[in-house]
């Protein structure tokens, strides 16, 4: 379940980026009638009689933003910090979901955005802390939410396997084929040192979206 969670981190920087790109796009030029009434699909064909290069990158940002809240927007729910809105009942993200759920706010529609976005900060967090905990830790590596990328998260699916097999010892035994073991405790202390050890804790902050 916890490793369910920080799987789904690896969307945080797409999400805070589609936070980003449509709010200075769109910063003081929509007001919150326009963007109740406009749906995703709707927006993004607009963008892409303007670019269609734009056009595909948000597309992408939002395909993010959908995967995340599919995976865990129970869990949000439930144990977010921002769970008083009804907004949050929205079950998925699709094309003809309103814009208004793009635009991050503390009520309303943008309170989803701000929810999820807010409760991956704290999956994250809570990782590296709990890592930091167990050691002598003297750096204070923060990185503020809207300057964050890939490189800061907590990345391992593509490696796990190897990590695996590296610490996987094999014997044979007569009449009984091959038996594999494997160093659990290497296991953890390489997924420290490659995935956790270097990764700054994120400080949380509101992309608030400025209507017109």
């Amino acid at each position: 379940r916890e490793e369910n969670k920080l799987f789904v981190t690896r969307y945080l920087p797409d999400i805070v980026q589609l936070q980003r790109r449509v709010r200075d796009k769109f910063l003081h030029r929509l007001d919150r009638r326009e963007v109740s009434e406009t749906n995703i699909k709707s927006f993004l064909n607009k963008i892409k009689k303007e670019s269609k290069k734009d056009s595909e990158e948000l597309s992408r940002l939002v395909d993010s933003f959908s995967k995340a809240w599919s995976i865990i927007g129970e869990d949000v729910r439930k144990n977010g910090r921002l769970t008083t809105d009804t907004a949050l009942e929205l079950q998925e993200i699709t094309p003809a979901t309103p814009l208004a759920y793009l635009l991050s706010s503390t009520t309303g529609e943008g309170a989803l955005i701000a929810s999820l976005t807010d409760y991956l900060v704290v999956i994250h967090n809570s990782f590296v802390q709990a890592y930091r905990g167990r050691v002598s830790w003297s750096r204070s590596d923060k990185i503020p939410l809207r300057e964050l990328d890939t490189s800061h998260m907590i990345e391992y699916e593509e490696h796990m396997q190897s990590l695996l097999l590296s610490h996987a010892h094999y014997s044979l035994a007569f009449g009984q084929g091959s038996h594999v073991t494997y160093d659990f405790e290497g296991v953890e202390q390489q997924f420290i040192e490659q995935f956790i050890q270097n990764k700054p804790l994120i400080l949380a902050e509101h992309l608030k979206f400025e209507y017109a």
